[in-house]
């Protein structure tokens, strides 16, 4: 009977024991996991941080690379005007000036710049994947070809 009394001493000890464990374990984890939690919040906030700047320096790119398109297509009619008037006022004769505003409002249209490229494929020939031979000649399949006879 002794034996087993003690066996539940024991067990009662142990479970004291691990009860008391548990509770100091329970009230020292928030402050030791604590520290981690606050270290990894501020390192999620210095994130979201960089990520907004950086979506503010992508917005404030195209928003510069709008504004200098314009300027540019602005500058471009501004040339074209230009070089409309100077026809007008320099050209010699009304066939030259007739000509030369043809020729910028060509420039004007892409599409017909690219008509008056002439295609050269009609004097290219493909290439040969044989070899040229005479008539009385043996091609290169026969039985006969590269023999050389005495």
């Amino acid at each position: 009977m002794e034996t087993s009394e003690n066996l539940w001493i024991a067990i009662a000890i142990a479970l004291a024991v691990g009860f008391i464990v548990g509770i100091i374990v329970a009230r020292l984890a928030p402050r030791i996991s604590g520290g981690q939690s606050s270290s990894t919040q501020a390192q999620l906030e210095s994130l979201q941080l960089r990520f907004e700047e950086y979506q503010q320096e992508v917005a404030s790119h195209f928003n510069t690379t709008a504004n200098l398109v314009t300027r540019l297509n602005r500058s471009y009619q501004d040339i074209q005007e230009h070089l409309g008037q100077a026809a007008v006022d320099l050209a010699p004769d009304d066939m030259t000036r007739q000509r030369l505003l043809a020729a910028l409002e060509q420039e004007n249209d892409p599409v017909s710049s690219r008509d008056r490229i002439e295609p050269v494929f009609d004097t290219l020939e493909p290439p040969r994947d044989y070899a040229t031979k005479a008539d009385e000649d043996p091609g290169m399949l026969s039985e006969e070809f590269g023999v050389k006879r005495k």
